[in-house]
């Protein structure tokens, strides 16, 4: 094929690479957000629906909600709401473009590393439409992860670029892009290693090099010492973005619910997650948003299974890295990318999640890529059986790609499968009924809420969402025992002191519920909703002073809130006029 043919090909690869994505996972353009911390991220965040300003930025770079520190993120998300409001679609496109410029990035940057065209160009394919990795795109709080890996990949891009070239700007480029990249979300914390994986294969720079490779490239070889010399600056910004997460993660009490772990069981979870992940790639069905922690350890059976897995797979590359040099830079590039969140230093409660596999799996398809491009180099025959092979994993990953995009359309659907292909998932089981609750299925919700408490009895978000669910049912005696319960497993929830004032209210127990709404003020001072609570009871309780201040304070959280001027007019023309609250008529129940 002349230059000009193959120049054309290179350029409608990129092209055919977005419209497969689009294709595949267009469908997270219809979906909504869901229950599981896009409320945190973007749909109850006050300071994210105002958009972007500069008080909103100065937050962005400030703030630590939700035990991270990413405030590129933050600032992602205030340009959507600024862009789009609160149109999850919108939300949703973005991401899924951030997806589909990664998937380009990583054809071009191992098209320029190798030199393989079709090879890379399945990579990128794998990349795109694999079911594992629709998570990260159709879940809007998990804009860190497709914003940090397509900073990281563009980081590679420029650092291979300048290897090849011999330019130092592209080293700086690579550098500052790294910087956004950890900025987004510590998840690259191991590019430089992986970057000295491609240094070894397929870039060739580690002396010795490998017979067998191309001579262009590995004309310029330097020790291992240089090599990671010349990565100072990526690793130094490595251990300031590590200290910070573990610091915020630390202070957020993200690590305590699992801090009792001992080192063996997080090592032998470790393991068989890494085996897990394997056997999802090659089978990616019964997918689910959480995957409950083992508490009780993982049967010995299964960690000795996996780790005989890991150790052949470990074996066989070194054993093949001379001839088949692909096999063990892959597999060194999964085991690498995975260790951030493995466990081995576990943060949060789920065992394993399909977001984790975004960046790590490039290694798994690149190694499956070249070994078919192997395969396909020994005859004509071979070449027309890999290439329907490699048609077919990516119409059916694609498929399969598509019905995934289906289960995150809304909260209800995506924890009924959670609750459908796991077992034990309180998590799961806790935000199915959440979702059916705001549905107004409140029937439907109470058994999910019942397991929730059964599943996890000193967890207090069954007990508060179980009272929620029997408030809204009007049984307000048994609601105001659920939300006691709640109290009792978490006092600081201002939540919970709230919801049980509302019932106390609903039973007629006026002064009760005062200290109830009392004591969630003093939790959270700046709540309006709870101020106006506060204000209206004290009120009715003909205690229309102490009202008319509270209402005050309530005015100047929410001042374009009508209901909360309207309770503070009564109040205050109950106070002026001395009136009881029987005789003002105005004010609401509850």
């Amino acid at each position: 094929m002349n230059s000009a043919g193959a120049k054309g090909i290179d350029r409608a690869i990129p092209i055919l690479l977005v419209l497969l994505t689009w294709t595949a996972l267009g469908g997270v353009v219809g979906n909504g957000f869901v229950n599981y911390d896009d409320d945190l991220y973007v749909t109850a965040n006050a300071a994210v629906r105002g958009g972007l300003s500069w008080e909103a930025l100065r937050w962005a770079f400030t703030t630590t909600l939700g035990g991270n520190w990413h405030p590129l993120t933050w600032v992602s998300h205030l340009l959507d709401v600024r862009l789009f409001g609160m149109n999850a679609g919108a939300h949703h496109a973005v991401s899924l473009a951030f997806h589909s410029a990664s998937t380009v990035i990583l054809f071009s940057l191992l098209r320029g590393i190798t030199g393989a065209r079709w090879p890379s160009a399945l990579v990128a394919a794998l990349f795109a439409i694999h079911p594992l990795h629709v998570e990260s795109v159709a879940w809007a709080a998990e804009r860190k992860d497709v914003l940090s890996t397509l900073l990281a990949l563009g980081a590679a891009l420029a650092y291979t670029r300048g290897v090849r070239r011999r330019v130092g700007g592209w080293t700086l480029a690579a550098t500052a892009l790294f910087a956004l990249a950890l900025l987004a979300k510590p998840m690259p914390l191991t590019l430089p290693l992986l970057l000295l994986v491609l240094d070894w294969w397929p870039l060739g720079r580690w002396s010795p090099v490998l017979p067998g490779r191309d001579a262009a490239v590995s004309a310029h070889l330097l020790p291992p010492a240089a090599l990671w010399r010349e990565k100072a600056p990526l690793l130094a910004l490595c251990g300031v973005s590590a200290i910070v997460t573990v610091l915020v993660q630390s202070s957020s009490g993200a690590m305590q619910a699992t801090a009792g772990i001992a080192l063996p069981a997080r090592a032998a979870n470790a393991v068989v997650a890494y085996a897990g992940y394997l056997r999802k790639v090659i089978w990616p069905v019964d997918l689910a948003v959480f995957y409950p922690y083992p508490w009780a350890g993982h049967r010995p059976i299964t960690v000795v299974l996996s780790g005989a897995l890991l150790t052949a797979l470990v074996l066989l590359a070194l054993r093949q890295s001379r001839r088949r040099p692909w096999l063990a830079a892959g597999f060194l590039w999964y085991l690498i990318a995975l260790l951030p969140v493995i466990g081995l230093l576990q943060v949060g409660e789920q065992a394993m999640a399909d977001r984790y596999t975004y960046l790590p799996l490039v290694g798994i398809f690149g190694a499956v890529a070249w070994s078919l491009a192997e395969y396909s180099a020994r005859g004509a025959r071979q070449a027309r059986a890999a290439a329907l092979l490699s048609l077919l994993a990516v119409v059916v990953l694609g498929t399969l790609a598509a019905r995934q995009v289906r289960v995150w359309h809304d909260g209800a659907t995506l924890f009924s499968q959670a609750t459908a292909v796991t077992s034990g998932n309180y998590i799961a089981e806790n935000n199915l009924g959440t979702a059916l609750l705001k549905q107004g299925n409140v029937a439907a919700a109470l058994p999910h809420f019942e397991a929730t408490i059964r599943l996890a009895p000193g967890s207090p978000k069954g007990y508060h969402n179980l009272g929620r669910a029997l408030a809204q049912s009007d049984r307000h005696e048994e609601a105001v025992d659920r939300f006691r319960d709640a109290i009792a497993r978490d006092a600081s929830d201002p939540l919970a002191h709230r919801n049980l004032g509302l019932s106390l209210e609903g039973l007629g127990r006026r002064n009760e519920a005062i200290d109830a709404y009392r004591e969630a003020v003093r939790l959270q001072p700046q709540d309006a909703r709870t101020l106006d609570l506060l204000g209206v009871a004290l009120a009715r309780a003909g205690l229309a002073a102490e009202a008319v201040a509270i209402l005050e304070e309530a005015a100047a959280c929410d001042p374009t809130n009508p209901s909360i001027r309207d309770h503070l007019a009564v109040a205050k023309a109950q106070l002026g006029t001395r009136r009881t609250p029987a005789d003002s008529g105005t004010l609401p129940g509850r």
